[in-house]
């Protein structure tokens, strides 16, 4: 039995916004209405969960004047939408480092570190669909005086082990000398900081990409 699949191309730079998808059962694309009065950034990965996508989204300058600023948006797949804006358990500025993850392909973790303080917290969702979301009360990691340098706002990313209680951080060695080299950034929820070399990589610019795999009982052809 073939199985139908949906693939979603979603473009969005500065004012230029288009939204399209692609359904393998009519072999064809369909323009869908793009969002209005919030923007993806162009550099955000978005992240799949439970088959739908999320990103970190925010309010367009023109459209601020109620309500947070910066929260969760969903492109649910069943019904070819964008679900309403999720909160965040924090409201980052600007310059804060925002990143997504899942865990165990059945909740989603968002990492904030302030751009001033360097602090860092980890949150974990307890409930999370295209509509609505819910936040563990209690932080799952922060960290406030063991980093002293920022993780990039575009290019890190990090999975957590709720058993062992870490964070590992996917970036470039902080040493102005070493930005050839990659680097894995293992942080305890007792504030431990360590340090693994990934290797180098031929750019600079190129980041490493951390990606979570949940077993699948499908089979690979």
């Amino acid at each position: 039995m073939s199985r139908k699949y949906k693939v979603l191309r979603f473009i969005t730079v500065t004012d230029f916004v288009e939204c399209k998808i692609y359904d393998t059962s009519s072999d064809s694309w369909r323009f869908l209405d793009p969002p209005r009065g919030w923007r993806v950034g162009h550099y955000d990965r978005g992240l799949s969960l439970k088959g739908n996508t999320y990103w970190f989204a925010n309010k367009k300058r023109s459209d601020k004047s109620d309500g947070d600023s910066s929260f969760l948006v969903c492109f649910d797949f069943t019904r070819e939408r964008f679900g309403p804006p999720l909160p965040l358990p924090l409201e980052p500025f600007d310059e804060d480092t925002v990143i997504l993850s899942s865990v165990r392909e059945e909740q989603l973790a968002v990492l904030f570190q302030r751009w001033d303080s360097l602090e860092l917290e980890i949150w974990v969702t307890t409930k999370i669909e295209p509509e609505s979301v819910t936040w563990n009360t209690k932080v799952f990691l922060q960290v406030s005086m063991s980093l002293q340098f920022q993780f990039l706002l575009t290019a890190a990313s990090f999975f957590i082990d709720e058993e062992k209680k870490v964070a590992v951080v996917f970036d470039k060695n902080k040493e102005r000398s070493l930005v050839y080299r990659n680097a894995a950034y293992i942080i305890g929820v007792d504030g431990s900081l360590r340090e693994a070399d990934l290797g180098d990589s031929n750019d600079k610019n190129c980041y490493p990409l951390a990606c979570s795999y949940v077993p699948s009982l499908a089979k690979l052809t």
